[in-house]
């Protein structure tokens, strides 16, 4: 289950196994979407030089014909396609055609909760900084899995919300990323931490509790002089 928020909708794609194939000329379209068009597109309307209202009214449209994508979709019955061809391989994507997202995970309970709070999170953003992310946010449903000390999660199922962006404006985006750090650490959030940039040792302490001070301990005894811990870690750990 995959859900993407576009604006104030939300869109709730289930994926399930099928005994033929359907529509299945969409699976080139969708790797071509998320390889290289969605991206490009939502930068090159922040870098057309329109006035800021006029930028944020062409993306608004550039929304509503995404979201009647997807109802014309449901309506014909969705499609089907290989396993293989889910995969998406951006290493020839050009930098113009590359978008940046973030991921926290949340314990399932809230998930509609704060799906809302984040929302109204990302509204008033706008209205205070006049800046939003031009692609869907995405949201993926991910079952509790334990073997792992750092997994996000561990302590039961989770629903992840990932901003999706292409950046035009780079610092525009670390200010974003900031703020909504923020935002998920008061939410019970959880960070993937090779994709959750700026994020500091209090919120890793809080989101992983005794398995963050198990996991620093270890270090500590294995490298005592920190001589392998990179500087990413070593602003992290306990």
């Amino acid at each position: 289950m995959v859900c993407w928020t576009v604006g104030h909708k939300l869109v709730i794609q289930t994926r399930n196994h099928a005994a033929k194939l359907r529509h299945h000329v969409l699976a080139e379209a969708r790797r071509f979407g998320w390889s290289f068009l969605g991206a490009f597109a939502g930068r090159a309307i922040r870098q057309t030089g329109l006035s800021t209202d006029l930028t944020h009214k062409v993306e608004d449209l550039s929304a509503g014909i995404e979201l009647g994508f997807y109802q014309l979709l449901s309506a014909t019955g969705g499609f089907t396609l290989y396993d293989p061809d889910k995969m998406i391989n951006y290493s020839k994507t050009p930098e113009f055609g590359r978008y940046a997202f973030t991921f926290w995970a949340f314990p399932r309970k809230d998930w509609v909760k704060n799906l809302n709070d984040y929302v109204e999170f990302a509204d008033k953003y706008f209205a205070k900084h006049a800046f939003r992310c031009n692609m869907p946010l995405g949201s993926y449903y991910v079952q509790k899995d334990d073997n792992s000390l750092l997994s996000y999660s561990g302590d039961g199922d989770v629903f992840s919300i990932d901003p999706i962006h292409a950046p035009s404006d780079q610092a525009a985006w670390d200010r974003f990323l900031k703020e909504f750090n923020e935002f998920a650490a008061k939410r019970n959030g959880i960070p993937l931490l090779n994709q959750s940039p700026f994020i500091n040792r209090q919120q890793c302490e809080q989101a992983y509790g005794a398995r963050w001070t198990e996991f620093s301990q270890w270090v500590n005894s294995v490298d005592p002089d920190h001589r392998m811990v990179n500087p990413f870690f070593k602003d992290r750990l306990s």
